[in-house]
């Protein structure tokens, strides 16, 4: 069975790609074959390298809805030149501009798609409307989106898949316990991973260690892993950073490292993932921190709600508040929180991780097949 994902990215940021990766790596010899259309311009920076296809029109996601749907409807005649040329089982989309091609695919060509929201939208009700659609399935990340959606989970019509974390993490040592230590004096190291872009929050965590009093300031870390994005806005987010950085003297205290590979060995180096973005769908790196024992400083907001257990497998801080998450870090450091053992951690996110997303993505595209072939 042949999958065509409708993602049209320039550049490989983890995420929507990340899953793909997941589902490909899973089974890449079964009978299920993931291709993936993206921009011509892109380029590949990870493994395993995925099956592509390119277009020139075709956008993932912009602040303009004109931009999106003009360039969707360029980029629907791509698809169909493709979709004459090489035969695909389910048309697969998952970012905004792959949704309006889909929508056309489904209006024009009279197909069944699938549509994977990795977003809490604004526009709800454009989202139910798409839900309603007589060849649509959608599939949302979590409980906490289908609330926010205030759409009813109805299979084989609408699911509820996870972005698990693949497999291996739970397989791999158990992240080192700062609550373990014995020493009062211990210092604690917190690690952030994810792209250098405004919507993820990474000013929150920077914010709340220049907030700490100057004799605990030295008892922290953070260490940021991750990308700078090559957009005028993600380029300025940066520069804000390391502007605030250098004013408060976190020199010493906060750490931008760029990008990295070594995923499981830079988690593996703190003691509490953070997670600060507003909203967050489904973070794929939160789920691969609680796979390693390391529990979480949530943002309690979008699917961390689901996915975070409040006391137990992490804690959340009020969304957007730097004065809590500082608030969080002095409780941690004093020994005011009581975290479960890295193990049950682990446990906490089993029935998430890859293998389980793609079996379940894999019935709905046995579904999706058989209305392909029934031509609704």
């Amino acid at each position: 069975m042949k999958i065509l994902h409708l993602v049209g990215q320039r550049e490989d940021f983890g995420g929507i790609l990340s899953v793909i990766r997941s589902l490909h790596q899973v089974g890449p010899s079964s009978r299920y074959q993931h291709s993936v259309w993206v921009h011509k311009d892109y380029i590949e920076t990870r493994e395993p390298v995925l099956d592509y296809r390119y277009g020139r029109f075709i956008i993932s996601d912009s602040l303009s809805h004109l931009l999106i749907f003009f360039t969707s409807l360029l980029g629907f005649f791509g698809v169909r030149r493709l979709l004459k040329r090489e035969s695909f089982d389910v048309i697969h989309a998952h970012t905004r501009g792959g949704l309006v091609i889909a929508l056309i695919v489904s209006w024009l060509m009279r197909r069944p798609v699938l549509f994977t929201n990795h977003t809490f939208a604004k526009r709800t009700g454009f989202y139910r409307w798409i839900a309603s659609r007589k060849r649509m399935t959608t599939v949302l990340l979590n409980p906490a989106m289908a609330q926010h959606y205030r759409l009813k989970i109805n299979e084989p019509r609408s699911w509820i898949v996870f972005s698990g974390c693949a497999d291996n993490f739970l397989n791999k040592q158990l992240a080192e316990s700062f609550l373990s230590s014995s020493s009062t004096k211990a210092k604690l190291k917190l690690v952030g991973m994810g792209s250098v872009v405004r919507w993820k929050g990474w000013h929150l965590p920077i914010q709340a260690m220049a907030k700490l009093p100057l004799e605990m300031r030295s008892r922290v870390e953070f260490h940021l892993w991750g990308p700078e994005q090559h957009d005028a806005d993600s380029q300025a987010f940066s520069n804000e950073l390391k502007g605030f950085i250098s004013q408060n003297n976190l020199q010493e205290t906060v750490f931008l490292h760029g990008a990295t590979n070594k995923v499981v060995e830079s988690l593996q180096s703190g003691h509490f993932v953070i997670v600060a973005s507003e909203n967050e769908p489904c973070s794929v790196s939160l789920m691969e921190s609680l796979a390693l024992g390391l529990p979480a400083l949530a943002a309690r907001s979008g699917g961390n709600v689901d996915i975070v257990r409040d006391g137990e497998t992490g804690i959340l801080f009020e969304n957007g508040s730097a004065e809590d998450l500082k608030n969080k870090i002095i409780s941690i450091l004093n020994g005011k929180v009581n975290i479960r053992p890295a193990v049950e951690i682990r446990e906490s996110v089993r029935g998430w991780a890859a293998g389980t997303m793609t079996e379940k993505y894999n019935r709905i595209y046995d579904h999706m097949a058989q209305l392909n072939s029934i031509k609704l």
